[in-house]
């Protein structure tokens, strides 16, 4: 109930901000963080730091994140065991940016640099930690929370400002900070982030659902909310990566019985969703065909034309190859003033092939860890959120790592719910003996 209160208070907050146009100073936001993460034991800890990773870019992020790396690390000291590759790692990340931001950048910020190294220590220590004494499914469902608390507030602000029905809408559903003004804080993304958050979501509430952590209603609840965001985006690559989702329950869901049934549900839901929108939402579906017929689809909205410029500007830099650029300046190394949108090319921009190589090294690690034989399930929000990051940004901004950092939960969620199981048996047999 502590945590629930804290998320309540919170979400309280940004509606009448966001929504109700009441200024909140930011660091109001701040203490009542801070406040929590101290009186909080770990497991909750990090059920907040999950509730407001989809909240970063609406919240002082750059100071309330370290803050909560820190208490982490304090508190979870003797719970976190991470390999000495995975601190290696960070210390070698922390020390290259700050090289690069002090020593090339025209604006060095030290907030920005704190706020990128939080989300680097929550991506090495969630991704590679042997293990997380925290409820994984918890902070799973913190995680989805937060997002559809994201998206819902981005919807109705959105509608709100342009008066526009937000079922039958002619544009794109992005940042709202346009109505506002760019000095005040406000939620707000670009389409893009709006439909990886949306599919991050769907994928991982379908997950707990599907591993009976969540009952049938909240998971009704989320997959709307995160639908209906999805569909707003008008982002190409969230419709490809639903149908990647679709494809990969049928093939990864063993079942006989359940996947015929499977099979039926997907059809159905598609004609379902398909009517919806040529009886209620006919321009909204309109634009989304006017995005798959566009002259832009030929080079996917210039991705093409930028991975090429990028991979062509890194091999005729042999010095880039080796150590990078880093994540937080790399356009001013390049030239190359549009950001790239490959996630896998943003990390070899950033550090080169070492650092490449050594992201996935890690992730082999975690995944060989924390494998469940015919457990496949857990693996579908990861395949869908790293398949949607191949035409969007990572690193920078650091808040597009955080759906890749959450879906280490559902990964980790099956394994760890058996080996605390394991503990809880033992602990209580030795109980039973005294």
């Amino acid at each position: 109930m502590f945590f629930y209160l804290f998320a309540i208070i919170m979400t309280f907050l940004l509606y009448q901000r966001d929504v109700g146009g009441t200024e909140t100073n930011k660091f109001i936001f701040l203490g009542i963080t801070v406040l929590y993460a101290l009186v909080a034991d770990y497991s909750h800890l990090m059920m907040a730091t999950a509730f407001l990773l989809p909240l970063a870019n609406g919240l002082p992020g750059n100071y309330i994140f370290p803050i909560l790396c820190v208490l982490i690390w304090i508190k979870g000291r003797k719970m976190i065991h991470a390999s000495s590759i995975v601190w290696v790692s960070f210390a070698l990340i922390a020390v290259s940016e700050i090289i690069h931001i002090f020593g090339f950048s025209s604006q060095p910020s030290i907030p920005s640099y704190l706020g990128y190294c939080a989300a680097i220590f929550l991506l090495l220590v969630i991704g590679g930690s042997d293990v997380n004494a925290s409820d994984n499914s918890k902070n799973a469902l913190a995680f989805c929370i937060g997002s559809a608390v994201m998206l819902f507030v981005i919807l109705l602000k959105f509608s709100l400002m342009t008066n526009v029905d937000i079922y039958d809408m002619e544009s794109r559903v992005g940042n709202a900070g346009q109505f506002y003004g760019e000095e005040r804080m406000t939620l707000g993304t670009n389409p893009n982030n709006i439909g990886l958050y949306s599919i991050a979501t769907m994928t991982m509430a379908f997950a707990l659902w599907y591993y009976k952590k969540i009952p049938i209603w909240l998971f009704a609840v989320l997959e709307i909310v995160a639908f209906v965001s999805g569909v707003s985006s008008f982002s190409r690559t969230w419709m490809l990566c639903l149908v990647l989702f679709g494809l990969l329950y049928l093939f990864l869901n063993k079942g006989g019985g359940r996947k015929s049934s499977s099979l039926v549900i997907f059809i159905l839901g598609i004609v379902g969703v398909y009517y919806f929108f040529t009886r209620y939402c006919s321009s909204a579906l309109e634009m989304f065909t006017d995005r798959f017929s566009d002259s832009s689809v030929d080079t996917a909205g210039a991705r093409t034309v930028l991975f090429a410029e990028y991979n062509k500007w890194m091999f005729s830099h042999g010095w880039a190859l080796l150590f990078g650029t880093g994540a937080q300046c790399y356009k001013e190394f390049t030239m190359i003033f549009n950001s790239t949108h490959n996630a896998l090319q943003q990390i070899f921009i950033s550090y080169g092939l070492p650092g490449l190589f050594l992201f996935l090294y890690l992730l082999y690690k975690s995944i060989k860890k924390w494998h469940v034989r015919h457990e496949y399930m857990v693996y579908l929000p990861m395949i869908v959120i790293a398949f949607f990051l191949q035409s969007s940004q990572f690193l920078n901004p650091f808040y597009c790592m955080f759906p890749f950092i959450a879906a280490y939960f559902i990964l980790k969620m099956v394994k760890s719910d058996s080996m605390n199981n394991r503990v809880n048996m033992t602990n209580n047999h030795t109980r039973t003996l005294k």
